[in-house]
């Protein structure tokens, strides 16, 4: 074994380096300068949150709006949970979307006990789209936050989404989501490295940008005035990030609160995980190359470089990458035969290395992050994502541009699925 190691790092320290150039273009050309932009944000850029003096109230009222479909008991909790807020909503509103267990007489019996000050349920599941709209009718807040029912939040957590709201021209605030269940099993650690990369890090670095296009579905504040502009949230799937494009489309600000944190749990089997997976990236690419395939054309009235810049980074790191490995692969050994084991191998060390460095920049700038327990995975982590889960995107981005899956996801119901089709 050792003498092969020596074999392999001696095949590799002996090339030019227009030949490691060559062998390693994929990393050079697809995965390097993403990691290079978050290095670089974090060193130049990344600050500590600002303390405004003024007093957060004064930037209007707050109503947070907690929409579920048969989240019979999560919802009281969730209520409960905001009251221990150092800073609490004005108004908190709960709404069951087409609920078939006891959600709706759950949220009733909320109001009535004053726990609640609004409870609306539908008879037919409409999709969290629609219940969103529904409790930001009802809503008397000039800021409403938008709440997955079954996330904790840190103390703070209100306080510091309304931080964002002191500049006027931010429409909307993306919480800072911290994976809860990290030490479940290998595969929820996993999740929670990724999530401390590619949003306490990631999130933080394309906000500095002026490029966060997803505002977090689980927990993000908006500007009532900005959702009245654009008509709220469209039917259908993917509405955090599609939420986000339409707001950026009209001019607004996208803000990343990396002080207000939510805790969230994520899939602990592999099934769940590659079937929420293929949700994600199916409406990326529906939204990206569908809805909003205007962005990318250069060429248009009124179009703004922003917007052309943030669309053409996801198809080149994204898309273009998930397409590359397996034609990088293929490539590597007709041309190098065995010896192309040796160049992979070289590959993931060089991006273990990276994500390394990456994981250690998202741990400083989030200090609540429970960082340590998590280090002694990254190695597998980083392969296991490189590998595995690029296979899963590029599966994903198959059946979305030939077969339009996304259109037949039951996460929205079938009806909504016609009327956005």
């Amino acid at each position: 074994m050792w003498e092969t190691i020596d074999d392999g790092i001696t095949f590799l320290i002996t090339q030019s380096y227009g030949t490691l150039f060559t062998m390693f273009w994929i990393v050079v050309v697809l995965e390097f300068p993403r990691y290079l932009m978050s290095f670089f944000t974090a060193v130049f850029f990344f600050s500590p949150t600002p303390e405004y003096e003024e007093d957060i109230k004064s930037l209007g009222k707050m109503t947070a709006v907690i929409a579920g479909h048969n989240e019979e008991g999560s919802i009281g909790k969730c209520g409960e949970r905001l009251q221990e807020q150092s800073y609490t909503p004005d108004e908190i509103i709960a709404v069951s979307d087409g609920s078939t267990d006891k959600t709706r007489e759950d949220i009733h019996f909320l109001q009535n006990q004053g726990r609640l000050d609004g409870a609306h349920a539908t008879e037919l599941r409409g999709g969290k789209a629609s219940a969103l709209n529904l409790g930001q009718r009802f809503s008397k807040g000039d800021f409403i936050v938008s709440i997955d029912c079954d996330c904790t939040f840190d103390r703070h957590a209100m306080k510091n989404v309304m931080q964002g709201f002191a500049d006027p021209r931010v429409g909307v605030v993306s919480g800072n989501v911290i994976v809860r269940n990290a030490t479940d099993n290998v595969l929820s650690t996993f999740q929670a490295i990724e999530y401390v990369i590619s949003i306490c890090m990631g999130r933080h670095a394309l906000a500095m940008l002026d490029q966060m296009c997803c505002a977090s579905g689980a927990f993000s504040a908006f500007r009532t005035t900005a959702m009245n502009q654009i008509g709220g949230f469209d039917a259908g799937g993917g509405e955090d990030l599609d939420i986000t494009f339409r707001l950026r489309d009209y001019g607004w600000k996208v803000e990343f609160a990396p002080e207000a944190i939510c805790y969230t749990d994520v899939p602990t089997s592999i099934a769940i995980l590659v079937r929420q997976r293929f949700r994600w990236e199916r409406d990326a690419i529906r939204l990206r190359y569908r809805k909003y395939l205007h962005f990318i054309n250069p060429f248009r009235e009124g179009m703004q470089l922003r917007e052309f810049f943030h669309q053409y980074e996801f198809l080149i790191f994204n898309v273009i990458s998930a397409i590359a490995l397996p034609v990088y692969m293929i490539w590597l050994f007709a041309r190098y035969g065995s010896n192309g084991w040796f160049i992979l191998a070289g590959a993931q060390v060089a991006l273990i290395i990276l994500d390394i460095i990456t994981f250690a920049l998202a741990s400083y700038a989030t200090p609540k992050v429970k960082a340590l327990p998590l280090w002694p995975y990254i190695p597998a982590y980083s392969i296991f994502y490189v590998n595995f889960m690029r296979v899963v995107r590029l599966y994903a981005y198959v059946q979305e541009w030939i077969f339009k899956t996304s259109y037949k996801d039951s996460f929205a119901p079938l009806k909504v699925h016609r009327v956005r089709e």
